[in-house]
């Protein structure tokens, strides 16, 4: 009879070996969005400049976060959105260069164009308008969140709000997004975090 003590061991190995390969497959997952994935720059707004336990960072807005039935082709379910739900918006850039939605849905489109990309992301809020005319959802993506040097954050943020900085982010086949960096009064910036 093998004793309790015996198994242990071996049990404890194979949890550490089996979290080990996890995190490996989540930096080697965003490092190959990061390196494949489809690029697409967006205009950004600032939300919030400072996290005391993490360092500086600027969080991010997009025009892409709110989203107006009224003003966007979208399925015919878009009023059922319901928070925590996909959401899927096709982006397409313009002659200016400026990335802007042309669909919202709730699943991925059947259809997408050359040179379209489609970003994922998370339904956090939906509300109508007073005469219930009008549905507007925001939308949550997974690229709000910028760190960046210690005692930079606010500099960058007073930048972010002159509309000088563009957020450069990739963008999996299947919407998966991941902020590879910014582009600071025309100056590219890459130092994502890994995760």
């Amino acid at each position: 009879m093998i004793s309790t003590q015996k198994l242990v061991w071996p049990l404890l190995a194979l949890v550490a070996i089996a979290q080990s390969a996890a995190l490996f497959d989540m930096v080697y997952a965003r490092d190959r969005l990061l390196k494949s994935g489809q690029e697409v720059t967006l205009a950004v707004k600032p939300l919030d400049p400072r996290d005391i336990f993490r360092g500086d960072y600027v969080t991010l807005g997009y025009d892409i976060s709110t989203l107006t039935k009224s003003t966007t082709e979208t399925d015919p379910d878009f009023t059922g959105f319901s928070v925590g739900a996909p959401a899927y918006v096709t982006l397409a850039s313009g002659p200016d260069g400026k990335w802007a939605e042309t669909h919202v849905g709730s699943r991925y489109p059947s259809k997408v164009a050359p040179g379209e990309a489609v970003i994922k992301g998370r339904v956090k809020q939906v509300w109508q308008d007073g005469n219930n005319a009008v549905t507007n959802v925001i939308v949550r993506y997974g690229i709000e969140t910028y760190f960046i040097p210690e005692g930079t954050g606010r500099a960058l943020e007073d930048k972010v709000r002159s509309h000088e900085v563009k957020a450069i982010v990739a963008v999996a086949a299947d919407g998966t997004a991941a902020l590879k960096g910014l582009i600071v009064d025309g100056e590219r910036h890459e130092d994502p975090p890994l995760l």
